[in-house]
């Protein structure tokens, strides 16, 4: 089997026929002296102390983990039901809050932190991130910042065949300029306003243009063949590090394509080198075996399903995906550039497809969202209806918090 065959069959390696959701929640976590939680051990509690407490808790619900500046992720077992999802949030979050009360810290419901620069942030003493820290700080101007001071909530969605998988990563990659509005958060920056800037967004798109930014940048401009074109966009992207048939890391700078090969040839090669690639890639949307969807902020406290509600009514609903890509198939590459563009600007005012603004598609987009959460008859709407009025009333958090100077860390 070619090399292109074994990563395309990896990508495909968990269709079903009943499409789960599920989410990785990341959080920047603080000490009640407003310092952020270190790391690495030492003679402190840190954010390793904190990811073994919760490790020891046997309630299987979901795995945690660690990002390279201690923020915690937890992914969550996949649903069906947007509401099953969002009981086993609660349930990590009873979890979560008995620990930080027992150990006087506390979250931070951001995207960004809102006072240290990532030099201020220690970098977990692990070789993988050791040699992507190395990387960012020569792939853009921004990685740093991504790597120790960002905080998202991703989306994983299951396909039902590889032609859904297409159609909801083309759509996703699309529509990613409403989510990134919807969902910004990220009110402060070294201690000051961020005013109308998508600050999380600007610090992805100057992360790393080879393997960052939308799937449109990167020639990808429909969903016909989409998963072909992905799988050469991967190969002909540089590694930042490989493993060894033991699963040790260490550097690596050839391409991806040109170390599997390699690896073939030898008759080596694993789905953990294709997958070791494919997380390699920090695309906006990004495909490893389901559609990943990388584009909100980490939301405020009692909102975070509401990005996977706003997907979930736009892709999983048949009726409701034809009305989105008979939206999107009148579009043309023009239009697209446009759109993209408006992101790093939080302002509904900006010129978008069609000669409609930026916040005339949102509203359409998200209105379709909530019809085709109904339309699965869940009673799902509130998980993202709820959100979205608040949305409407104030703007996205990222405005509304800066308003309100009580929420702010000092």
């Amino acid at each position: 089997m070619k090399i292109k065959d074994k990563v395309r069959s990896t990508i495909l390696s968990r269709i079903t026929n009943e499409q789960r959701v599920g989410i990785e929640l990341e959080s920047i976590i603080y000490t009640n002296n407003n310092q952020r939680l270190l790391v690495n051990q030492c003679d402190y509690f840190t954010a390793t102390d904190l990811l073994n407490i919760l490790n020891n808790n046997k309630d299987e619900n979901g795995l945690h983990s660690l990002e390279p500046g201690g923020q915690l992720e937890w992914s969550s077992p996949a649903f069906f039901d947007l509401n099953d999802l969002q009981n086993s949030l609660s349930l990590y979050r009873a979890l979560l809050d008995s620990v930080l009360l027992d150990k006087e810290l506390k979250l931070i419901d951001y995207g960004l932190d809102p006072i240290f620069s990532p030099e201020q942030v220690e970098l977990i003493n692990q070789k993988k991130y050791i040699l992507m820290d190395k990387h960012m700080g020569k792939s853009g101007t921004m990685g740093k910042w991504m790597m120790r001071s960002t905080a998202s909530i991703q989306i994983n969605l299951d396909s039902t065949c590889d032609k859904n998988m297409e159609e909801i990563a083309f759509i996703s990659d699309c529509l990613h300029p409403v989510a990134s509005y919807l969902f910004a958060n990220c009110p402060y920056k070294e201690n000051k306003k961020t005013g109308r800037q998508n600050i999380r967004q600007v610090i992805w798109d100057k992360t790393d243009d080879m393997r960052c930014r939308n799937l449109f940048d990167h020639g990808i401009f429909q969903s016909n063949a989409l998963i072909d074109k992905y799988t050469d966009y991967i190969l002909s992207v540089p590694n930042i590090f490989k493993l060894d048939r033991f699963g040790k890391i260490s550097e690596s700078e050839i391409k991806i394509g040109e170390r599997l090969v390699n690896l073939s040839s030898r008759g080596e090669i694993s789905e953990r080198d294709i997958q070791a690639g494919l997380h390699q890639i920090f695309t906006n949307v990004r495909l490893k075996g389901l559609v990943e969807i990388r584009g909100a902020d980490r939301t405020p406290v009692g909102y975070e399903i509401a990005p996977a509600a706003f997907w979930i009514g736009l892709l999983f609903d048949e009726k409701t995906r034809e009305k989105v890509n008979g939206h999107l198939s009148q579009w043309s590459i023009k239009d697209r550039k446009l759109f993209n563009r408006c992101v790093s600007e939080l302002n509904l005012d900006q010129q978008g497809p069609q000669g409609k603004s930026y916040g005339d598609w949102i509203y359409i987009f998200s209105d379709y969202a909530i019809e085709g959460l109904g339309n699965r008859g869940l009673g799902e709407e509130k998980l993202f209806q709820e959100f979205y009025n608040c949305i409407i009333e104030h703007g996205p958090f990222s405005l509304k918090i800066q308003s309100d100077e009580s929420t702010h860390y000092s």
